[in-house]
């Protein structure tokens, strides 16, 4: 009855998960005016053969951030094989009339897809695609989430270590590092019901090595059986025996060095474990709340008749993990979340961008001193307040912008000049560049840090609801291909969901 093509996988599916999450509802859709994306930058990596799969393929991943601009593909365009026989994977999943599937993989690029590749593309993520070394790289705020080692064999082993710990130095603080698993094969030596021991996890020949690089590691339920040779019975008598056998096993990829160990089990929810302090401290941007935190949460409901498709569901989940993990730092106030040494009341928003208005003096808007505005909290962090290097940022930044992007700007400023602004004490946080060069007062600086930045974090109980919430709009097939998802109002969802009776119904 017809055929779709949809990008799979691992990158396809966490670039569509993450590029559509915004802060708020779309201001103006027609004229391509949106609340600004939670992440301002998503960069694809994988290899794209030169063939009509692979042209397919990069409109996709460029279609999923088409709305908030999001989603850049110029490093996968410029490693782009130009070798004919490098072919573009592909898999072919028939649906038959009786509700069966099947599924047809072809790996091809996938196959010969080497560390040496990968690391050459991060060092083109923050210096643009003529670095030489990792060692040229401008560190930035960001996480490296990897999926299916499994079906990767140049990428297994020591060279997936290689990988992570190559990664952490294009990121400021080591960034975080996420592995997402998928195909993994029954190994075996792990006797079903008999669980695995540690130190032969650490020599797994697929992940063993890399494990003390990761800080969030996410599978399936299967996965974990497979991996650690735990067994789970799934019936109505064993809920308590299942969750005690999920949380030893998941206790194994603890003791082999990752920080954060996430299990999904479909319509049963999740489990999620935490290491202690000092693996916390080797990753300062995990939120130090979640040390030694362990939690078991309920999958998110969805009204009776949904229509589902629950392809892609681990890797919107572990997406949305890991942007609740990075939130604060993503230029986002968060709602106070209850800890374990406290309770706060009922949380709530705070404006997460500083109002758009008329530049105080009569100094009129230019679609560059927006555009340097809309940047200038994440390039301030990244250059250490120094003006001079975030303004020649800007500006390459700036000429390497597509001409839809200058329009929207060039329309941002003729809407703000048009309408004066109402409120005389609204910060402008720089009227032209100079103001960048120095009109910024240090009471600006301090206004716009606290209006962007605080060292508050979700709770892991709201965290995972979180997460489960972005899975739960990615399988219920109204939501599934929605342009935008307000992250306030989940993390609003969530922070109710997980904290029942304290004056709210869970709905």
């Amino acid at each position: 009855e017809g055929e779709k093509s949809i990008g799979g996988g691992s990158v396809s599916m966490a670039c569509k998960t993450i590029a559509r999450l915004c802060h708020g509802e779309p201001t103006d859709s027609d004229h391509m005016q949106t609340s600004p994306p939670v992440v301002s930058s998503v960069l694809p990596l994988c290899m794209i053969g030169n063939d009509d799969t692979g042209n397919k393929l990069l409109a996709l991943l460029e279609k999923g951030g088409a709305t908030c601009r999001n989603v850049d593909t110029r490093v996968c365009r410029s490693n782009r094989s130009d070798r004919s026989d490098i072919r573009t994977a592909l898999a072919v999943l028939p649906i038959y009339r009786d509700g069966r599937r099947g599924c047809f993989f072809d790996a091809a690029s996938n196959d010969t897809f080497s560390p040496e590749q990968v690391i050459k593309m991060l060092g083109q993520l923050s210096t643009g695609t003529n670095v030489r070394t990792l060692q040229d790289t401008t560190p930035v705020y960001g996480a490296l989430l990897f999926g299916y080692p499994h079906l990767l064999p140049l990428l297994q082993g020591d060279a997936l270590a290689r990988v992570f710990h190559s990664s952490r130095k294009v990121m400021l603080e080591g960034g975080i590092v996420a592995l997402d698993l998928n195909g993994v094969p029954g190994a075996p030596f792990v006797r079903a019901g008999s669980l695995r021991d540690v130190e032969d996890l650490r020599t797994d020949e697929v992940i063993g090595a890399a494990l003390q690089h990761v800080d969030i590691l996410h599978m399936n339920e299967d996965e974990l059986e497979l991996l650690t040779g735990c067994q789970l019975l799934n019936t109505a008598a064993s809920v308590q025996d299942d969750e005690f056998a999920i949380a030893k096993a998941a206790d194994l990829f603890l003791k082999c060095g990752v920080a954060v160990v996430a299990v999904t089990r479909g319509k049963k929810g999740s489990y999620v474990a935490c290491n202690n302090g000092a693996r916390f401290q080797e990753s300062p941007l995990l939120p130090t709340s979640w040390v030694n935190c362990a939690a078991h949460i309920p999958a998110a409901l969805l009204p009776p008749g949904t229509l589902l498709n629950t392809n892609g569901a681990g890797d919107s989940f572990v997406s949305g993990l890991l942007v609740a993990a990075m939130l604060r730092h993503t230029g986002m106030d968060l709602p106070p979340t209850p800890t374990r040494k406290e309770e706060v009341g009922r949380a709530t928003e705070e404006p997460i961008t500083p109002p758009r208005t008329a530049s105080p003096g009569g100094k009129k808007a230019t679609p560059y001193s927006l555009y340097i505005r809309e940047n200038y909290m994440s390039l301030k962090q990244q250059y250490h307040d120094d003006k001079k290097a975030i303004f020649e940022r800007c500006h390459q930044m700036w000429e390497h912008e597509t001409p839809d992007v200058k329009y929207m700007f060039e329309r941002m400023a003729q809407e703000e000049n048009e309408e004066p602004s109402s409120n005389a004490n609204a910060l402008d946080m720089m009227s032209d560049v100079g103001a960048l060069q120095s009109q910024m007062s240090d009471s600006q600086d301090d206004a716009v840090a606290r209006h962007y930045s605080t060292d508050e974090s979700l709770s892991l109980e709201s965290a995972v609801t979180f997460a489960g919430l972005v899975a739960a709009h990615h399988v219920d097939m109204s939501t599934r291909d929605l342009a935008q998802l307000d992250v306030h109002k989940l993390i609003e969802k969530a922070a109710v969901f997980s904290h029942p009776g304290r004056g709210m119904s869970e709905i």
